[in-house]
């Protein structure tokens, strides 16, 4: 970083504590996470501008990124194995049944089948902007559509997708 980057940083550091307040999450644990979105973001506000984006937005979505990144890299599959005990009798019954979780996979993969057949082109757009982190206020304004609408849409997305689902 810059002086001039690492002043402007000092200057606005309130808003890393800001967030963490917002989002209700404890600094011990997560301030290490979010420093990193902050400073990149000021990194970035330096060197590539984006015309008419105030910084606190651009601070507070890197800083959510970042919450993201670190969940993904804590959710991947190679992360998440079975510990099993080896020096305990009955030892096969804590390692899980491969082939039952196959079938939730497969069970799980049916049932999204089933719902994304009722959803609209539209309700498409919001959902993957939804899954891709966007809030559905932020979903809306990408889609240049009213909050209200998006909400409605999504709600009869959800009512016919409970009903296809049975």
């Amino acid at each position: 970083m810059t002086k001039e980057e690492r002043e402007f940083a000092e200057q606005h550091h309130d808003m890393v504590v800001d967030y963490l307040r917002y989002k209700r999450l404890p600094m011990d644990d997560f301030y290490d996470i979010v420093i990193f979105g902050y400073l990149s973001a000021v990194q970035q506000y330096f060197r590539n501008p984006p015309a008419g984006v105030e910084f606190k937005a651009m601070a507070f979505r890197a800083m959510k990124d970042s919450i993201l990144r670190e969940g993904e890299y804590h959710a991947r599959a190679k992360r998440c194995g079975y510990t099993v005990s080896l020096d305990t009798e009955g030892y096969h019954s804590t390692i899980p049944d491969q082939k039952q979780d196959v079938e939730r996979q497969t069970e799980r993969k049916a049932l999204l089948e089933q719902v994304a057949k009722v959803a609209t082109p539209r309700e498409n757009k919001i959902i993957e902007l939804l899954v891709d982190g966007f809030a559905l206020h932020e979903a809306a304004r990408l889609l240049k559509m009213p909050r209200a609408a998006a909400e409605s849409c999504m709600e009869s997305f959800c009512f016919r997708a409970r009903a296809a689902i049975g």
